[in-house]
């Protein structure tokens, strides 16, 4: 493993070899980065979609969602990632600091939860440290992309090893990030996976955004202006949007304009 350390720190070109030359599939990209973190000694990863509120504001759909494995993948087995958001996650500290961070943030396993300990339940699973690296999304305020990396070092020597990669691991994994993006945005953006709008709808508001007036839009779209109105008022009740200036910058952060 030093070896490759090495290698890659004084081979920048090599860096970006392992992501730029291959095939750009979800499935493929994937199994290139779980392929390159096995080297490192991590056991398994995880590319998740988080909303940014603490766990227990979250929605029962949101919820559900993440017990069911749908907004994170990687190479964390499916039955982990379930039980841990199922029984687990609302007794992790780790969700007061989470939906917050800009850096990488090592967790040490020893601080646990409450109840059914997050310390006990990793330890189960023969994972002794992890942490989590954001990347950045569409949206400052309601969801972003981050990796979560697991690794079976006690915690004191995670950390001292995790600094001496994080230089050049961190670029390494918003590259394919940004390739991840690429390829699949519809399938990682919740709002789009779950149609909350119809395409006339987003249409509807990516015309007001740019500043036309109900009746333009509606000549456009061949609709009335009823029709224009009654899509942006849905819009509004769906987001909690006050009105239509909200609306649009909503939309524009939750990457749907």
């Amino acid at each position: 493993m030093e070896s490759l350390i090495l290698q890659l720190k004084q081979q920048p070109a090599l860096q970006e070899k392992t992501v730029l030359a291959i095939e750009c599939t979800w499935d493929r990209l994937l199994q290139e980065l779980d392929e390159l973190l096995c080297q490192l000694g991590f056991t398994s990863f995880t590319y998740s979609v988080l909303t940014r509120q603490h766990i227990e504001g979250l929605s029962d759909h949101q919820k559900q969602r993440w017990e069911n494995g749908f907004d994170i993948v990687g190479s964390l087995p499916d039955a982990v990632v379930k039980a841990y958001y199922r029984d687990v996650a609302h007794a992790d500290p780790l969700w007061k600091e989470l939906p917050e961070v800009r850096t990488p943030l090592v967790v040490n396993n020893a601080e646990g939860g409450v109840g059914l300990h997050a310390e006990t339940f990793w330890k189960q699973n023969n994972i002794s440290s992890r942490v989590y690296v954001p990347m950045s999304g569409a949206s400052d305020n309601y969801w972003f992309h981050y990796f979560g990396l697991f690794h079976s070092l006690p915690s004191g020597e995670f950390e001292e090893f995790f600094d001496s990669v994080k230089e050049w691991l961190v670029p390494i994994l918003a590259r394919y990030h940004s390739l991840l993006q690429v390829v699949c945005e519809k399938e990682q953006n919740p709002f789009l996976k779950q149609e909350l709008l119809s395409h006339t709808c987003r249409q509807i508001i990516q015309m007001t955004a740019e500043g036309m007036a109900v009746k333009r839009i509606a000549d456009k779209l061949a609709l009335t202006e009823e029709g224009v109105t009654y899509h942006i008022t849905r819009a509004k009740r769906v987001f909690g949007a006050r009105n239509k200036t909200q609306l649009v910058a909503i939309l524009y952060e939750v990457g749907l304009l």
